[in-house]
């Protein structure tokens, strides 16, 4: 009986080490989503604790979100070059805040970071296309993702909120228009960016 008590305990105490280990492990993987002062959701309202159209300049962002590291940085899209603002936490870059065609203001924030996490939860790299909700898939628009094919999807052609999901690098088969992608496919494409457009200033 004693021996039973003794076997009985050893396991007892076995799960709850497991279990700590793996509470441990998530916080290592997510730092930045488990500290309580950081908002790492994006979704149609706002990415972080931006939700607006800020002036795209340094001082106007840090004083929005003064739980991140801002920064600017060079970047370019299709070869014109322009500067993005970064909000880091953790050694990590989770949002980049891409400017109006004039420079003056926000127009889009995206991220590629684990960190972040979309109204459902969802994180870069892991989420399926086959877990989003239907009614916020309703229009999805072919898209090149990291030299292959992808595709972006939202609520409506002129939705705040996009998710950009990456194709299997073994398929091979039509991606534009995105009617044309094998429908047992699309289930299997990974999240890979989600993207919130600014209203208008």
């Amino acid at each position: 009986m004693h021996r039973l008590l003794a076997v009985l305990l050893f396991v007892l105490l076995a799960a709850c080490g497991q279990q700590q280990q793996s509470g441990q492990a998530s916080r290592e993987d997510y730092p930045v989503v488990n500290a309580p002062e950081i908002n790492t959701d994006i979704g149609p309202n706002g990415a972080g604790p931006i939700t607006s159209a800020l002036a795209m300049n340094v001082e106007t962002v840090r004083a929005a979100a003064p739980s991140f590291i801002v920064a600017e940085t060079q970047d370019q899209v299709e070869g014109e070059a322009f500067t993005a603002i970064t909000l880091s936490a953790a050694d990590e870059v989770v949002f980049r805040i891409l400017p109006t065609a004039d420079r003056a203001h926000i127009h889009a924030i995206v991220t590629r970071s684990t960190q972040a996490r979309g109204p459902a939860q969802e994180i870069v790299g892991q989420t399926k296309f086959a877990d989003v909700p239907e009614d916020e898939a309703a229009v999805c628009l072919s898209e090149t993702v990291d030299g292959g094919p992808g595709f972006a999807c939202s609520t409506a052609p002129d939705g705040s909120f996009w998710r950009v999901y990456r194709l299997p690098a073994e398929y091979d088969g039509p991606s534009d228009p995105f009617d044309a992608i094998d429908p047992d496919v699309l289930h299997e494409a990974t999240l890979a960016e989600m993207r919130w457009i600014a209203p208008r200033a």
